[in-house]
């Protein structure tokens, strides 16, 4: 990918999400509760996906001894790339 593509995919990106902060915003705290609370619950974690032929299967694992959680790390790696 160009760097040009990188900047334009990182714009839209960053347009993207900043729609979701706008539209948050407006919604009483009620209501933010519950979209993060219907966002925040895990889906089906394990799954195998076929491509081009070939299956890939993932397998999740939770370490409840860790000390960083999955947002704080998601939060890390974002902020590392910056």
């Amino acid at each position: 990918m160009s760097e040009q593509n990188e900047i334009i995919e990182d714009v839209t990106i960053r347009e993207a999400i900043d729609s979701i902060y706008d539209m948050l915003a407006e919604l009483p705290k009620e209501k933010r509760l519950a979209f993060f609370e219907q966002i925040s619950k895990p889906k089906e974690l394990d799954f195998a996906k076929e491509i081009d032929g070939i299956y890939y299967v993932v397998c999740s694992h939770f370490d409840n001894e860790k000390s960083e959680d999955m947002v704080n790390k998601v939060h890390r790696i974002v902020l590392k790339n910056e």
